[in-house]
């Protein structure tokens, strides 16, 4: 008798400690009753990668913007890959700009298209910008509605000029939820 009570308190501990993990269903929402909270940007759908001097850039956080002031259409992409510890202090950046968008296609980098590649070390931020001059040096946009797909391809150096410490931003890709 001693042993069926205690295989039963077994059972039963175990049927709870399931029935634990299983009894939600459904995912918490902490504001069902906030309008429009379907249409709040998460930074960290969609996929944004290059390879940067040979080694693979994946960024952890996307953001696209799609703004007309005064008549002129901007489209900015960015992603950010963090660094391999999390670190705030410690990440890098690509962002792409299109001043004078008109939907897509291919932007070559000039005036009005910039790419800019940035490192933060332990805080202090390090710019790059996108070299002009070259046919090879574009932002192509394939799609901008729902998402904003495209793919790019550049070099950088310190104001976008000379050839010391020059980096090659290549087999950029993107897809970002709107």
């Amino acid at each position: 008798m001693k042993k069926i009570l205690q295989l039963a308190l077994v059972c039963a501990g175990i049927g709870l400690f399931a029935a634990s993990f299983t009894s939600c269903s459904s995912e918490y929402d902490a504001t069902p009753q906030v309008p429009g909270r379907d249409t709040i940007k998460n930074p960290l759908r969609g996929t944004f990668t290059a390879v940067i001097d040979g080694e693979t850039f994946v960024a952890n956080s996307k953001y696209v913007s799609d703004k007309t002031v005064d008549g002129v259409r901007t489209l900015v992409v960015s992603g950010v890959m963090d660094s391999k510890i999390k670190d705030p202090k410690n990440n890098k950046s690509i962002s792409l700009t299109i001043t004078n968008y008109m939907g897509p296609g291919t932007y070559p980098i000039q005036m009005g298209t910039v790419g800019m590649y940035s490192v933060q070390d332990d805080g202090t931020y390090t710019h790059f910008l996108a070299k002009t001059g070259d046919e090879t040096f574009v932002v192509t946009i394939t799609k901008d509605q729902g998402d904003v797909e495209g793919s790019f391809n550049f070099v950088v150096a310190p104001n976008g000029m000379g050839t010391a410490d020059n980096h090659t931003v290549s087999n950029g890709a993107f897809s970002i939820p709107k």
